[in-house]
């Protein structure tokens, strides 16, 4: 079967080609249009395609609106008051002010608070309970994220809950969402609270808080539509399928952790607990919903509304002249960044007196970020294993002599392409992103990813050995009897372009993973060093002795080609 281990020797050690920088590799001059046109578009969140948020704010580039509906930044608002733009731009604006209003209609349509009552009250005390039994369960943990080479700590702790093998993808992280299908035997076993039988687990009560979420964010996009009589596929989605729960210390509390907050500069809001940033991996023109509540510190008493407006939602234009926003948000309140909103502004938010949970409902993009997609592209992949497992035999037998049938050359390109992309973007963006996060990490999700990560483990182990495969046609072939027996330049050029990708991949995810960042977490939050390798693995862990071999073969194939 194609994951059982092949024993032939290892080849040796040397340079090779250099990769593309994106996530699959590519053969020699093949284009990177995809990253390219994504850097010539990123501009500001005024006019551009795309908007970038600055370096360690835990957001991605985000696209703008696209298919039909032409890309619009709102209009720009210039203060009375203020002589020049630039004046206007370093203003900050609050809820009362003369010109709040108006500034927020122009150059702030999509923002909205709905305030407490607008929810029901039983919706509000099962989501505050949901939340304290996550915490009480350990589920709340500080993602460690990469932006460039600096590697740093979230200052807040979170967890991802939503549809079943939902994922969720930001600053180089992949983070697995707990199903808010399921009845999570961890969280029950872990709190220490008696439930009922008939109480619903926290992971189902965030459903329900979706599923009221979602009704009532349709019904702020159809009043807030303007004309009222607009199509309503100008609002983009509001299907919920996660939600990035939030759990933010109290300003106090948090200055002092090992994370400490850092203050807004710009316009000297004072400490955030989250910066400028607009969020990313969303579907085009989809409302995001933001649920918060607020507890006390010291004795774990909610606050109602009355009792604390510490927290504000900061939001800002990238026009250069409009002034930003500061809102108050009190506990049990709910704002929404309706349809192309996210794609035009920044928010952040300014740290407050208590603990603060914030549910932020999105309609996540689905196209990679799914297990049905990797289990998808790992499919594909092994089908063609045992091809190119009968490509190796006949080239075994060929450099034996015994062998009078030729490998298809071209066939095996394509094949290798196929292997290789798969073989990488299961490594890489799954497999490894799971274990960066720890044991811990990984009981937390023993109820429905530990599995779902083996399954792919079994699959990745089977592309390592049909990369081997590869690796054999290519060394028996070298020397044929005959020139046009011999591998084109191109199969070796492919080759060194899929293991030199993967080389570098994994010398740059040790690195990363061996970073201070990880020093002060406890032994079961830090990265496992996993898929694991031993001596009888088809392939080493560091691919750079077979690279220096595999280049070895191409040169002994281009002088045999030659004469």
């Amino acid at each position: 079967g194609p994951t059982s281990r092949s024993r032939t020797p290892r080849p040796g050690m040397s340079k090779a080609h250099k990769r593309p920088r994106d996530g699959a590799a590519r053969p020699a001059g093949a284009r990177d249009s995809a990253s390219k046109k994504a850097r010539r578009k990123a501009k500001s969140a005024g006019g551009g395609a795309l908007q970038k948020s600055a370096p360690g704010d835990g957001s991605r580039p985000v696209e703008a609106p696209s298919g039909k509906i032409p890309p619009r930044p709102p209009p720009s608002y210039r203060l009375s008051t203020c002589d020049t733009d630039e004046a206007s731009a370093a203003s900050v604006l609050r809820p009362g002010d003369d010109e709040y209003e108006p500034c927020v209609r122009r150059a702030y349509a999509g923002f909205h608070v709905d305030p407490p009552e607008s929810l029901p009250r039983e919706t509000h005390d099962a989501a505050a309970g949901a939340f304290e039994s996550m915490r009480a369960a350990g589920l709340f943990h500080r993602d460690v994220l990469a932006a460039g080479n600096v590697v740093s700590p979230t200052f807040v702790r979170r967890v991802l809950v939503g549809d079943r093998g939902m994922t969720y993808h930001y600053q180089k992280l992949r983070i697995f969402a707990h199903s808010w299908h399921d009845d999570d035997l961890v969280v029950r076993e872990t709190t220490n609270e008696s439930r009922a039988k008939d109480d619903l687990s926290p992971l189902r009560v965030v459903r329900e808080l979706n599923e009221t979420l979602k009704a009532r964010s349709a019904s702020v996009l159809q009043q807030t539509r303007y004309p009222p009589n607009a199509s309503s596929k100008l609002d983009g989605s509001c299907d919920f399928n996660v939600t990035l729960i939030n759990l933010m210390d109290a300003k106090a509390a948090a200055l002092k952790s090992d994370v400490p907050l850092k203050d807004e500069s710009k316009y000297g809001m004072g400490p955030t607990s989250v910066s400028w940033h607009s969020d990313s991996s969303l579907q085009p023109h989809s409302t995001v919903a933001v649920y918060h509540v607020l507890f006390d510190e010291n004795d774990s008493k909610r606050t109602t509304s009355r009792d604390d407006s510490s927290w504000h939602v900061a939001l800002r234009t990238l026009d250069g002249r409009t002034p930003a926003l500061r809102v108050p948000l009190p506990s049990e309140s709910t704002y929404y960044m309706l349809r192309d909103f996210n794609a035009y502004h920044h928010h952040a938010v300014l740290a407050g007196n208590t603990r603060r949970y914030s549910s932020t409902h999105r309609v996540a993009v689905v196209e990679k970020d799914t297990f049905d997609h990797i289990k998808r592209v790992c499919v594909d992949a092994v089908r063609v294993l045992p091809e190119l497992k009968a490509m190796a035999e006949t080239a075994r037998r060929k450099g034996r002599g015994k062998g009078a049938k030729n490998v298809d050359f071209s066939r095996l390109a394509r094949l290798t392409q196929t292997v290789g992309d798969a073989h990488r973007e299961t490594e890489f963006q799954w497999l490894r992103m799971f274990w960066l996060q720890g044991e811990e990490h990984a009981q937390a999700h023993s109820a429905y990813w530990r599995g779902k990560i083996e399954e792919l483990t079994q699959a990745w182990d089977a592309m390592e050995l049909g990369l081997r495969w590869v690796l054999e046609c290519l060394r028996f072939c070298a020397d044929a009897s005959t020139p046009s027996q011999t591998p084109p330049t191109r199969n070796y050029d492919l080759a060194l372009y899929v293991l030199t990708a993967v080389a570098e991949a994994r010398e740059a995810y040790f690195k990363r993973a061996s970073s201070a960042a990880y020093a002060k977490l406890p032994e079961t939050q830090k990265p496992v060093r996993r898929p694991a390798f031993t001596e009888t693995s088809p392939l080493p862990e560091n691919l750079r002795p077979v690279v220096a071999a595999l280049t070895e073969w191409k040169k002994k194939a281009e002088r045999f080609r030659r004469g």
